[in-house]
């Protein structure tokens, strides 16, 4: 399941983040004549069959997806939208996402990602010169007369929103690692025609664990944001229904 949100480098070896293929410092005298088509597709998605979901996104998210998290040494939690490997139940034919459905912030911010430097503190924001969203033409052009547009301003809005909530999360995520809270899993799933489906690589809170918690380390995963998380992660167990209802009726 995937973990990363920017593109970091180490080295001059790039680490991409999902779906990013060919991230770029976005600049006025190298995409002075790039626009951004206004179409929102998701098609780049349709292949991914779980999102990086910040925690303030999960009350939004809660009614759709089973919230899990990344089987890894630092958890993240991630909203699972597909039973099988490489399809994500989502994602419609004409490349739209689901309509009435909370569609997770990582998808929508694409094709713009912030990407940090050498040293991991510095965030650039770029774009993906492969994604089909962006054209050569001036439309909805990324900058006029060598000055951020609208458009541009608005992502980067938004880069650095999701990037603020992202380290939020992670906190949270380390806070509940440090309390020992997780414990592995998987799942086997019956469809309707009675085939059986699994997935495997994700932790759960451990219930058991959370409820013997003592005071001071409840006060501590309260204190520090960690309780709505947790409720939202629990409660969300129930949407396993709606994953496998959508992959029954899947034509």
């Amino acid at each position: 399941m995937p973990t990363a949100t920017a593109a970091q480098t180490k080295g001059t070896t790039p680490t991409l983040p999902l779906f990013y293929k060919k991230p770029e410092v976005l600049r006025a005298d190298k995409h002075k004549n790039l626009s951004l088509r206004p179409e929102a597709t998701f098609e780049f998605a349709r292949k991914a069959n779980s999102l990086p979901i910040n925690a303030a996104e999960m009350p939004h998210a809660v009614r759709h997806y089973p919230i899990v998290f990344t089987d890894t040494e630092n958890p993240f939690p991630v909203a699972v939208v597909g039973l099988r490997q490489g399809s994500n139940l989502f994602v419609e034919k004409d490349g739209t996402w689901a309509k009435g459905v909370y569609a997770p912030a990582y998808a929508r911010r694409y094709p713009f990602v912030f990407m940090k430097n050498a040293n991991g503190k510095t965030l650039t924001l770029c774009i993906d010169r492969t994604s089909d969203r962006i054209s050569e033409n001036r439309d909805n052009p990324f900058f006029n007369d060598g000055k951020r547009t609208e458009v541009t301003n608005n992502a980067l809005k938004f880069c650095t929103a999701y990037e603020q909530e992202h380290r939020k999360t992670d906190d949270i995520a380390k806070l509940l690692v440090k309390h020992d809270l997780f414990t592995s899993n998987r799942g086997t799933f019956t469809l309707d025609s009675g085939e059986k489906v699994s997935l495997t690589g994700f932790k759960l809170v451990d219930e058991k664990k959370f409820n013997a918690l003592s005071d001071a380390a409840f006060n501590e995963l309260r204190q520090g944001g960690a309780l709505p998380v947790i409720y939202c992660h629990l409660i969300s167990m129930h949407s396993w229904q709606n994953l496998i209802s959508r992959e029954s009726g899947k034509k």
